[in-house]
């Protein structure tokens, strides 16, 4: 190529499947990238990447991959059409995340704080079938933890009616100890409230 010379800028060519090629010898231009490598994959909608001395990375968009074919002596090369991408909002090279999230209660926290409130939905009797396992399961306390039992089968038969009130009240008393263990039952128990 006659500018072969001048392609002093090392380039990344990063494919739409996320593909990488490196240290691809360019001229970069404020819209247009050389490359003299014509085995390179370049296609519209790729991008190049270029890391600058201070460590800054710029960013481009393929517009138009601009293969030229050998011609009178001039090898086969790109004259990439580009857009300059780097500051632009929402402009960074996309990358796909694919989070599974199974089970109740499942959160996805990035660089970010949890400040949700969980609300758990079962069944009247379900719900005070794993209050009961909960409380066999976390309160060691054996005279706390039969007192809490019979707290709960109190509620459970006075729910629905207006008694279920003051039931619920003695709970959360006997419970207030121990709430954080609780606490994501308390949103379907004041469900019960009349």
């Amino acid at each position: 190529m006659p500018f072969q010379k001048f392609l002093n800028d090392r380039v990344a060519l990063i494919k739409k499947d996320g593909r990488r090629f490196d240290n691809l010898a360019a001229l970069v231009e404020s819209d247009m990238i050389f490359t003299n490598d014509p085995q390179i994959p370049i296609e519209d909608g790729d991008r190049f990447e270029r890391r600058l001395p201070s460590g800054v990375v710029e960013h481009f968009l393929i517009l138009d991959a601009g293969f030229m074919q050998e011609f009178r002596g001039v090898p086969a090369h790109y004259q990439s059409k580009v857009r300059k991408d780097t500051g632009l909002t929402g402009s960074r090279p996309s990358t796909q995340v694919v989070y599974n999230l199974i089970g109740p209660n499942t959160r996805v926290n990035i660089q970010s704080a949890d400040s949700s409130t969980n609300v758990v939905n079962v069944e009247t009797s379900d719900l005070f079938d794993v209050l009961q396992r909960t409380i066999s399961e976390a309160i060691q306390d054996p005279v706390l933890n039969e007192r809490l039992r019979q707290s709960v089968e109190a509620m459970q038969s006075s729910a629905g009616t207006r008694g279920f009130s003051e039931r619920y009240k003695d709970f959360i008393a006997l419970a207030a100890d121990h709430i954080t263990i609780f606490a994501p039952f308390l949103p379907a128990l004041t469900q019960l409230l009349l």
